[in-house]
């Protein structure tokens, strides 16, 4: 190809203008949908449905199927805004949906993140979907202050250090240390360390030139207990930083950490922290937190998978075992067990309870938290779960009922159609599904339908009020 014609087909879309006209929907990123009279849609980030407006917007390339907007005016707002919820919001890319009021927020990630994906697997039959349950929020005097974990990002925006989110659509630092979403004493941890990225030896780190040291700063507090744990999480160890692990330690003295701990994670790319032996190390504290949840004791490292909505969780949890409907003599198998949260609150419900988790170090941590607990109806196995179902003794633990929880990936490797398998020939006769991406949910519940399940019901849970994400608990029946 000729490098002129390269030239031209990179060229931006000419500008256009519209309107004024009504914000009809939300894709499913948060952001509005205005169809014009020629019927093309355009996405108009930070526009509400409801509102009237006019946009300034680039049609789409070719094979494309949207255009996109690059600026629009409010005629007249949208009768679902609010202006309560979050003064960050707009601004910051972590909550799309926190201008809306929760009631529509609720019924709009439900129609868009869980209908929508059901219906293009074929699961729903026309507009009606009584299988698919209205979303389960939280109440609204509990929309503040309700995470239990902040994952905030350094920077220096306009010669000022802060810790805060990107922009949506950008690198560009939105400072955030006072987020709605999380507690006082995290905004206090963020601002004291704040200073300290002027500092060479704790500067931001830049994926772009691969400079700076310190890529994510990590707060957790244990629910139940309010310990509480910060996480340095660094591109490099600088020469110096014996000098400046004292000066954080004197800094953070008020916040009255239990833990607080340094993860070098050297990898290129946007993962959060280091997984690697030996990553994590101790500058100050312990090496974790102590947890309770639903009367059972947990112990969180700076690696620990745990839900981050501190009210919700245990929501979310009583709500899977309860329409799983265990009794004492059940056999429940536990899939993506992770640190054995759920397995051992099956376990005291079962007459044994068996999880299944590839991460060995989280298996670890779960058999030390059925000793810590005293569920000895409990075992691990750590190993991949689509290679745990094909397994002998896996087969001849012939569960009762099963859970599985996977990440964001859903049932992948095959484990979508080993679980239908295993369900059919171990004689189980429920499945409960929890699930963090409602998409490949639907694509494993299309699966396991052709397997012989039955789709009983799809229950939304909100853990992430003002984003568009929903966890959603699915209940499945094997034939009589």
């Amino acid at each position: 190809m000729k490098k002129g014609a390269d030239n031209r087909s990179r060229a931006p879309a000419p500008l256009l203008s519209a309107g004024p006209l009504k914000v009809t929907g939300m894709d499913a990123g948060g952001a509005g949908l205005v169809r014009l009279p020629d019927g093309l849609e355009v996405i108009v980030p930070g526009a509400l449905p409801g509102e009237e407006i006019t946009l300034a917007y680039r049609p789409p390339q070719p094979g494309g199927r949207r255009g996109l907007a690059e600026s629009f005016e409010t005629v007249s707002e949208s009768p679902y805004r609010t202006h309560d919820r979050c003064p960050l919001a707009g601004d910051c890319g972590g909550c799309p949906v926190a201008r809306l009021r929760y009631a529509k927020e609720l019924e709009l990630k439900r129609d868009l993140l869980v209908l929508e994906p059901l219906r293009a697997q074929g699961l729903l039959e026309g507009e009606d979907a009584p299988v698919v349950e209205a979303a389960v929020g939280l109440p609204e005097e509990k929309l503040r202050g309700f995470r239990n974990k902040a994952v905030l990002y350094p920077g220096i925006p306009d010669g000022t250090p802060h810790f805060g989110y990107y922009r949506a659509r950008s690198q560009e630092l939105v400072p955030a240390e006072g987020c709605p979403q999380t507690t006082r004493w995290m905004e206090d941890a963020a601002r004291a360390l704040a200073p300290f990225l002027a500092d060479p030896s704790l500067a931001p780190w830049s994926e772009r030139t691969d400079e700076g040291v310190l890529r994510t700063l990590i707060l957790r507090e244990a629910p139940g207990t309010g310990e509480r744990m910060a996480v340095l999480v660094v591109r490099r160890l600088p020469a110096d930083f014996d000098a400046m692990k004292k000066k954080l330690i004197a800094a953070l003295a008020p916040i009255g950490l239990a833990s607080l701990l340094l993860n070098l994670h050297e990898a290129p790319g946007s993962a959060v922290l280091s997984f690697a032996p030996g990553a994590t190390r101790v500058l100050a504290g312990a090496t974790g937190i102590e947890a309770k949840l639903l009367d059972l004791s947990f112990s969180l490292g700076a690696e620990t998978f745990l839900q981050v909505n501190t009210p919700q969780t245990p929501v979310l949890y009583s709500l899977a075992l309860d329409r799983l409907g265990i009794s004492e003599t059940d056999r429940v198998l536990d899939l993506y067990c992770g640190v054995g949260t759920l397995t051992l609150l099956a376990a005291r419900r079962a007459r044994k309870a068996l999880g299944i988790e590839r991460v060995a170090h989280s298996i670890e941590c779960a058999r030390a938290n059925a000793r810590a607990n005293q569920l000895g109806n409990a075992e691990f196995l750590a190993l991949p779960v689509e290679k745990a179902l094909e397994r002998d003794d896996v087969k001849t633990f012939a569960p009762t009922l099963v859970i599985a929880d996977p990440a964001y990936q859903g049932l992948a490797g095959g484990a979508a159609e080993a679980l239908g398998k295993l369900m059919k020939t171990s004689g189980a006769r429920r499945l409960a599904y929890i699930s963090c991406n409602p998409k490949s949910f639907a694509r494993d519940a299309a699966v396991l339908s052709a397997s012989g399940l039955r789709l009983l019901s799809v229950t939304p849970v909100d853990m992430f009020p003002g984003a568009m994400h929903l966890e959603v608990v699915g209940i499945f029946e094997a034939p009589a």
